[in-house]
């Protein structure tokens, strides 16, 4: 038997029995902190690299499955619950409410026209995310889940800003079933931006391509997300790292972009770029470009996508 169809054999069958015995037992499952062993797979399936023998590698192979089922079970239990409604995370206040009531909260800071240089720092555990369309104002924002769970404040120094918007704390609502913790954010076009997110388990759908963007540093858990980047800064950096994620992420054909990735059980898909050597990419235009997109690219067990769209000047 191929150690392929051992290792995706063993881990189906191992993740089907634990999400089994969550919901139709008594056992108790609460295991958050095992997935951040994940990295033991990574060990594991180095190993079966090196040694010759069928049998070991075959075992080698069926170990790392049942590794990586664990950490992922480990992970998704805790981070969205989707296995049992009545599973209840306890980190450091993390809380669900059931069919609790939902509210539409609206935050907004207006724009000073002295501002030429903006950060935005936004910190939120699961739900969804996304930046789309501009606003007159610095920042405006609409979230919908537990009432007043965001907080809003802003700095200013000179002519610049740092913006916050977190969660006052991470808690969401489970609302006929479905999970409702969303924001949505617009942001002023005139100033130079700066973005640091820390997401935790999320969907996330970020078009920053009509702003200025100066440096993108996004830290998630289990997420998907889409990113698209525009060519309105001379220099671009982005930096993305992750656990269990899919990543989209558009550049425009008129900017270069270079791409380092670190990587482990991951799938890429870099089509319009040359490989320069082992996790270093580049597209042709990259040297010639006035644009420059840089990208840098961590994540675990993940399908990574970094695709050029056409774009106007």
């Amino acid at each position: 038997m191929k150690t392929k169809h051992i290792f995706w054999g063993l881990f189906f069958i191992t993740i089907g029995i634990f999400i089994l015995l969550n919901n139709l037992s008594n056992i108790n499952l609460d295991i958050p902190h095992l997935w951040k062993f994940w990295p033991v797979v990574v060990v594991i399936w180095g190993l079966t690299f090196l040694v010759r023998n069928n049998i070991v590698k075959s075992l080698l192979a069926g170990l790392a499955a049942i590794v990586l089922a664990v950490t992922i079970f480990a992970f998704f239990n805790s981070a969205f619950c989707f296995v049992d409604n009545k599973f209840t995370i306890n980190d450091k206040g993390i809380s669900l409410e059931f069919d609790g009531n939902v509210d539409t909260n609206n935050y907004s800071i207006p724009y000073d026209k002295s501002i030429k240089n903006a950060e935005l720092d936004f910190k939120a555990g699961a739900g969804t995310f996304i930046i789309r369309d501009t606003t007159a104002q610095l920042i405006s924002a609409v979230t919908t889940g537990i009432k007043n769970n965001y907080e809003l404040n802003r700095w200013i120094s000179d002519n610049s800003t740092v913006v916050n918007l977190n969660m006052k704390s991470r808690k969401f609502t489970i609302n006929d079933g479905n999970l409702k913790n969303r924001a949505k954010i617009r942001l002023n076009t005139t100033p130079v931006w700066d973005y640091n997110f820390e997401l935790g388990a999320a969907s996330v759908d970020f078009d920053l391509s009509p702003y200025k963007a100066n440096d993108v540093n996004i830290h998630m858990g289990a997420a998907s997300l889409r990113l698209k980047l525009g060519n309105k800064s001379d220099s671009t950096n982005v930096y993305v790292k992750s656990g269990v994620s899919s990543i989209v992420i558009l550049v425009p054909d008129s900017a270069g972009c270079e791409i380092k990735t670190e990587v482990a059980l991951s799938t890429k898909d870099f089509s319009g770029f040359d490989k320069i050597r082992s996790n270093l990419y580049k597209t042709g235009n990259f040297d010639s470009a006035p644009k420059k997109i840089y990208l840098n690219l961590q994540a675990g067990v993940s399908s990574i996508k970094v695709e050029r769209y056409t774009s106007d000047w």
